[in-house]
């Protein structure tokens, strides 16, 4: 059979491979009602469909199995990705549309994207190995190889790494990009304390729980230059922190990285809602309140025996009984 060339293709065959390489795991074919709900279309027509890229070669379509992309088909998926990952970079980062948008707007664009285009806009973006969700962007016409992540608190202090994923909620996730620290970022361990850590992206500095560390997956970067001189990024003690970089740093860290239950914030300090504990009713009223991870918690007073608790989140003055901010843990800021 001869290959298929993507201009050869219409839009919807394109979207059918795409979407499949989007949902395969771990090698096992996608089912069809799954491609059926992800392109919002029926069961029927993608039977239809998946039997016709079948006979172009592009998809091995079983019967109650599912699809599976052939060599051809994923060739052609990943020809398609890479143009519309590069937009939402291009469209994230240069733009600043949020990935909803961006999305949305690649969709159509990647149909209409020459490979000239795509190539001066991967040299023209530096070329990214991520979109802003961390997920790969093929090069050329095959997926870039695999990398080693690790977890943020791997890295010891002045080791640098680049940020590919963040596993966590919608919540967290809005707060971590309000920070800057995003899929494609770089960001420096400054301080590594028992309880957090202490990380440098950009201009700014960001304290993280330890916990809220672990599901931030990066890709560390072989050597960093001090001074002019290649220094090796083997872990080291945060001990070694030169003196220079602050005197402080280690109470800094010790102070400013730690979690603890809200309750035991004192009158005017402020903390970051990192976990919402509780079950039922009472944790739905929580977080009903604004209590989600990522929030801002400013305690405003104690009562003498510590309940009720008066402290504002998202411009409202709330009260807590003891035993309920005790089910909420926060990130001290203040």
């Amino acid at each position: 059979m001869n290959e298929t060339t993507l201009t050869a293709l219409s839009e919807s065959m394109q979207m059918y491979l795409v979407t499949i390489a989007r949902l395969r795991a771990d090698g096992k074919p996608v089912p069809l009602s799954e491609l059926a709900d992800a392109l919002s279309i029926s069961p029927v027509s993608v039977n239809e469909m998946c039997r016709k890229l079948q006979d172009h070669g592009l998809v091995n379509y079983r019967p109650y199995k599912g699809a599976t992309l052939t060599q051809d088909g994923e060739r052609q998926a990943f020809h398609t990705l890479r143009r519309h990952r590069l937009w939402e970079v291009f469209l994230v980062g240069k733009l600043g549309f949020d990935y909803g948008q961006a999305h949305e707007i690649a969709c159509q664009l990647e149909h209409a994207t020459p490979d000239l285009l795509a190539d001066r806009l991967d040299v023209f973006l530096g070329y990214p190995a991520v979109n802003p969700q961390g997920e790969p962007i093929p090069g050329g016409d095959r997926i870039r190889p695999a990398r080693t992540l690790v977890p943020l608190t791997a890295l010891s202090a002045g080791q640098r790494g680049h940020v590919v994923r963040c596993d966590v909620n919608d919540a967290v996730r809005a707060f971590l990009d309000e920070q800057g620290l995003r899929p494609g970022e770089t960001l420096t361990v400054m301080a590594a304390a028992g309880d957090g850590i202490l990380v440098q992206i950009g201009e700014a500095q960001l304290s993280l729980a330890r916990s809220l560390s672990e599901a931030i997956q990066l890709e560390m970067e072989g050597t960093k230059e001090v001074e002019g001189e290649v220094e090796s990024t083997l872990p080291r003690s945060p001990s070694t922190i030169p003196d220079k970089e602050n005197s402080d740093m280690q109470t800094k860290v010790e102070t400013a990285v730690r979690q603890i239950p809200l309750h035991k914030l004192k009158a005017g300090q402020r903390g970051i809602v990192v976990r919402v504990g509780g079950k039922g009713p009472a944790r739905r009223r929580m977080m009903d309140m604004g209590l989600v991870p990522g929030s801002e918690v400013a305690v405003v007073r104690v009562a003498p025996l510590g309940d009720p608790i008066e402290f504002t989140v998202k411009g409202y003055s709330l009260s807590l009984r003891k035993s309920e901010a005790q089910a909420i843990e926060v990130e001290v800021t203040d």
